[in-house]
């Protein structure tokens, strides 16, 4: 308690100007500490020689007054607001009391002559970084002291010397504790400079294994969209062959074959997981593309009822391969809107998919509705399901790359965790969003909404 009420009663002195910077504080609060306490030292020495000198005359009080004189500074410091210059005067004053006193009262063997290393300590001190003007204020006071030697031809004993060598021990020591306080507090100092320097060669070392860690992630998401380019044409292709020979046999086995039968069957599942496998592999396809930003948007009038007829069609047996019902439900007055055509059906189809995937004996329905309004008209296509439906907390990371509701979900669905994620980010580069309202065990409303004519095309991501 009364460490912090002396700090606050020291920092009254300080100015607002100097509390802001750290090392300006502390600085500004040993000067105030040294120039309060300080001179108490020197009237020590001043009450011997008052005693010791009979008659003291003009350099005695001189010095006097000089002395008293350090205990205006730190008030002149509150009242400037500046400690350059206090400072400056309070080394120059105690040069010449050094100087001064040591003439009158012993020379070389005066009491007063410790204190001259230590106003040269101090200058360097609170003026370091004018090391020049230090040394001009001690080089003129020595010339002063020899001119005034040389004139005088002695020193004036207006005590004599063998009288000053007890106050010259008292004068030694306390120039010795003065000069400890200032050496104190510059080894904190530099303790806290070595602790900071650690401190940053351990962030630097961090930042270059960060650095490094990058670039090796760079490299490696380089390397894997290389790799997923050229593969993107081995891969796709034999997919399209399967799927379209597997449709040249499904159309001739329902004409030879109008009930259908066990080789039907087995034609459509070799059809779906074939779809099925060519919509995984165009996800991850896609991925690098966006990662890499190289993909391209086309932005054209379209007629948004042919879109989402053809999408129906395109959908409706994914949507009731799980004996789902499928409901659809498109307001007459959607018009014409500009958009990616390929990147909104690639969108709807991919929520159309999920929702299908994910129930079984419910209703998946589609609905779209036009929104007028002052900035412009919204486009609403809404894709609601009954199916499993979704837990809030897995509503947080469905959009993110590779994740899906839960592990089970993943297991007995499949999927690789792309679908929405891919959605989202095809929905920030069309200016349009993306939004879902779920409840466990009673079905998911995904929600895009996008303006029907946008004003500024977006860049291609």
């Amino acid at each position: 308690m009364l460490d912090s009420r002396l700090i606050h009663a020291i920092d009254w002195f300080v100015p607002g100007e100097l509390q802001i910077h750290t090392a300006a504080l502390w600085r500004a609060r040993i000067f105030t500490i040294s120039h309060l306490f300080g001179p108490c030292m020197a009237v020590v020495i001043l009450a011997y020689l008052y005693r010791a000198d009979p008659n003291p005359g003009i350099p005695f009080w001189t010095i006097c007054v000089l002395c008293f004189a350090f205990w205006l500074l730190p008030l002149g410091m509150k009242l400037t607001g500046c400690l350059t210059y206090v400072a400056l005067f309070s080394i120059c004053d105690l040069t010449f009391v050094s100087v001064f006193g040591s003439f009158y009262y012993g020379g070389v063997s005066s009491p007063f002559l410790p204190w001259f290393l230590t106003a040269l300590l101090l200058g360097f001190f609170y003026l370091g970084e004018r090391p020049f003007l230090v040394l001009g204020i001690f080089a003129v006071h020595l010339v002063g002291f020899g001119v005034a030697y040389s004139v005088n031809g002695s020193f004036p004993e207006l005590v004599p010397v063998t009288d000053l060598s007890t106050v010259g021990v008292v004068s030694v020591c306390a120039a010795t504790l003065y000069t400890s306080m200032m050496a104190v507090y510059y080894a904190n100092v530099i303790t806290a400079q070595s602790d900071l320097r650690q401190e940053v060669n351990r962030h630097l070392v961090t930042a270059a294994k960060m650095r490094r860690a990058k670039e090796d992630a760079d490299r490696a998401n380089e390397a894997k969209a290389v790799f997923l380019a050229k593969m993107s044409h081995q891969l796709r292709t034999p997919l399209n062959a399967i799927i379209g020979y597997s449709e040249i046999l499904l159309e001739d086995s329902n004409l030879e074959n109008k009930n259908g039968g066990e080789q039907t069957e087995d034609l459509k599942m070799i059809n779906s997981a074939g779809r099925h496998l060519l919509s995984l592999v165009s996800d991850v396809l896609h991925m690098p593309k966006i990662d890499s930003e190289k993909m391209e948007l086309s932005f054209h009038s379209t007629d948004l009822r042919t879109l989402l007829d053809d999408v129906v069609s395109t959908c409706r047996n994914l949507v009731k391969q799980n004996r789902n019902s499928f409901v659809v439900d498109i307001a007459a007055d959607l018009g014409t809107v500009q958009c990616d055509e390929t990147r909104l059906r690639q969108v709807i189809i991919n929520l159309l998919s999920n929702a299908g995937k994910f129930t079984s004996n419910g209703t998946v329905t589609l609905r779209a509705i036009r929104i007028p309004g002052k900035g412009g008209d919204e486009i609403s296509l809404s894709v609601r399901d009954t199916g499993i439906g979704i837990s809030p907390d897995a509503i947080e990371r469905l959009f993110t790359d590779y994740n899906q509701a839960n592990s089970l979900t993943s297991r007995e669905y499949g999927g690789t965790g792309l679908g929405l994620a891919l959605c989202r980010t095809l929905c920030q580069l069309m200016n349009a969003t993306i939004g879902v309202e779920s409840v466990v065990a009673r079905g998911s409303t995904f929600t895009v909404r996008f303006p029907a004519i946008v004003q500024s095309i977006p860049a291609a991501a």
